[in-house]
């Protein structure tokens, strides 16, 4: 048997990188976002955080 198309490995494996690392970055603008939103929270009302 032979393949028709040469390299369809690395390109199924490149497609599902990518997708992962568009999901990674996706979810760490979200956690980054709300990391700044308990900042800006927590320096208005004084509250110590203890790190």
């Amino acid at each position: 048997m032979q393949k028709k198309n040469k390299g369809f490995a690395f390109r199924l494996v490149g497609l599902i990188l990518g997708i992962v690392g568009i999901s990674v970055s996706a979810v760490a603008v979200v956690f980054s976002a709300i990391g700044l939103y308990q900042a800006r929270r927590c320096k208005k009302c004084k509250i110590e955080t203890g790190v």
